[in-house]
């Protein structure tokens, strides 16, 4: 497993003050996120344990995490079975 690895982070403005967002907007950005890429792709979602802790999982069919080269993590579209290479 990896950390997500971006240069910068997602913002949010008000009242001309920009910041880093509440827990509960960050969650509300992943799934409206999730949810956009559920109409255009599959999007799966599985509770699980993992070393005891809950674990919640988003699938995302036909896309698998890369790193561009700077070694920031990137969502790339894949079209074909990449275990058939």
């Amino acid at each position: 497993m990896k950390l997500i690895q971006l240069p910068t982070s997602i913002r949010v403005q008000r009242r001309g003050i920009s910041r880093l967002p509440h827990p509960e907007e960050a969650l509300a950005l992943v799934l409206g996120a999730l949810g956009t890429l559920a109409r255009l792709s599959g999007v799966k979602t599985l509770n699980t344990t993992i070393d005891g802790q809950p674990v919640a999982l988003a699938l995302i069919q036909g896309a698998q995490f890369g790193e561009n080269s700077n070694g920031d993590t990137t969502l790339d579209e894949v079209t074909e079975d990449p275990t058939l290479e």
